[in-house]
């Protein structure tokens, strides 16, 4: 269906990766649906945080093509969303900005980290 996505687990903590959705489908609740399911699922089975990594690898945010270093949060604090990164997504469902690796995929191109209390 356009669908791909994978779970793991670190003892109370689950990570979603990727949720990756082909673009005709998007905007459909896909997403959604998959997150929350997934959620309500980790929670039944003891989970308490579910988090997940998304990359900005094509300066899609006011974080990507910038040396995040050394204020980083001051960075995040001033995020924009430029071309649609997945991040807001996230937000929507519930997920923070909780860190940054700056340069995890290259020269300015840093990994969001985003988590959310189930």
């Amino acid at each position: 269906m356009g669908i791909q996505f994978k779970v793991l687990k670190y003892g109370n903590v689950w990570e979603l990766h990727p949720l990756v959705v082909r673009t005709e489908f998007r905007g459909q609740g896909i997403g959604r649906a998959l997150v929350a399911d997934l959620a309500a699922e980790a929670k039944n089975r003891g989970g308490i945080v579910l988090w997940v990594g998304t990359d900005d690898e094509d300066n899609q945010t006011t974080l990507s093509g910038i040396n995040l270093y050394p204020n980083v949060w001051e960075h995040i604090a001033k995020i924009r969303n430029l071309r649609g990164h997945p991040y807001e997504f996230y937000q929507k469902m519930g997920f923070a900005i909780v860190g940054v690796m700056p340069d995890a995929n290259g020269i300015g191109k840093p990994d969001i980290y985003m988590a959310k209390r189930l």
